[in-house]
Protein backbone atom coordinates (compact mmCIF):
# COMPACT_ATOMS: atom_id res chain seq x y z
CA UNK A 1 0.00 0.00 0.00
CA UNK A 2 1.28 3.28 -0.55
CA UNK A 3 0.71 6.57 1.01
CA UNK A 4 1.21 10.35 0.91
CA UNK A 5 4.06 11.13 3.92
CA UNK A 6 1.78 14.19 5.12
CA UNK A 7 4.49 14.88 7.59
CA UNK A 8 7.48 14.92 4.72
CA UNK A 9 4.95 17.93 3.04
CA UNK A 10 4.69 19.54 6.35
CA UNK A 11 8.32 19.29 7.15
CA UNK A 12 9.48 20.80 3.50
CA UNK A 13 7.13 23.51 3.55
CA UNK A 14 8.42 24.83 7.28
CA UNK A 15 12.08 24.08 6.64
CA UNK A 16 11.57 26.57 3.63
CA UNK A 17 9.82 28.48 5.62
CA UNK A 18 6.32 29.39 3.87
CA UNK A 19 3.10 29.39 4.87
CA UNK A 20 0.33 27.02 4.06
CA UNK A 21 -1.14 30.23 2.55
CA UNK A 22 2.43 30.39 0.66
CA UNK A 23 2.02 26.84 -0.66
CA UNK A 24 -1.95 27.18 -1.25
CA UNK A 25 -1.48 30.19 -3.87
CA UNK A 26 1.56 28.23 -5.36
CA UNK A 27 -0.79 25.25 -6.13
CA UNK A 28 -3.51 27.54 -7.52
CA UNK A 29 -5.66 27.74 -4.57
CA UNK A 30 -7.96 30.85 -3.85
CA UNK A 31 -7.79 30.22 -0.20
CA UNK A 32 -5.75 28.52 2.35
CA UNK A 33 -8.62 25.99 3.32
CA UNK A 34 -8.32 23.38 0.35
CA UNK A 35 -4.51 23.04 1.21
CA UNK A 36 -5.00 22.93 4.76
CA UNK A 37 -7.18 19.71 4.42
CA UNK A 38 -4.46 17.69 2.21
CA UNK A 39 -2.04 18.69 4.25
CA UNK A 40 -3.75 17.45 6.91
CA UNK A 41 -4.98 14.54 5.43
CA UNK A 42 -8.93 14.73 5.08
CA UNK A 43 -8.29 15.36 1.61
CA UNK A 44 -5.98 13.44 -0.98
CA UNK A 45 -3.43 15.54 -2.95
CA UNK A 46 -3.60 14.96 -6.76
CA UNK A 47 -0.79 13.72 -8.75
CA UNK A 48 0.32 16.97 -10.40
CA UNK A 49 0.13 19.23 -6.82
CA UNK A 50 2.57 16.45 -5.46
CA UNK A 51 4.66 17.14 -8.70
CA UNK A 52 4.42 21.13 -8.09
CA UNK A 53 5.25 20.57 -4.32
CA UNK A 54 8.43 18.20 -5.51
CA UNK A 55 9.61 21.12 -7.89
CA UNK A 56 9.10 23.86 -5.06
CA UNK A 57 10.90 22.07 -2.96
CA UNK A 58 13.79 20.65 -5.18
CA UNK A 59 13.28 16.95 -3.71
CA UNK A 60 12.39 13.71 -5.94
CA UNK A 61 8.24 13.10 -6.41
CA UNK A 62 8.92 9.83 -3.79
CA UNK A 63 9.97 11.28 -1.44
CA UNK A 64 6.17 12.15 -0.73
CA UNK A 65 5.24 8.63 -0.96
CA UNK A 66 5.68 6.16 2.18
CA UNK A 67 5.48 2.33 0.95
CA UNK A 68 3.96 -0.35 3.02
CA UNK A 69 4.77 -3.83 2.85
CA UNK A 70 3.11 -6.52 3.32
CA UNK A 71 4.90 -8.69 5.97
CA UNK A 72 2.22 -11.45 6.61
CA UNK A 73 2.25 -14.26 4.62
CA UNK A 74 -1.98 -14.43 5.09
CA UNK A 75 -2.73 -10.85 4.20
CA UNK A 76 -0.40 -11.08 0.79
CA UNK A 77 -3.39 -13.88 0.33
CA UNK A 78 -6.30 -11.79 1.32
CA UNK A 79 -4.92 -9.15 -1.75
CA UNK A 80 -4.86 -12.00 -4.55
Amino acid sequence: MVKVNLEQVRMLRKDRRLSQEDVAKILGFNTVYPYHRKESGQQSFTAEELMKLAQLYKVPYENFFIFDIVENKDDEQELT
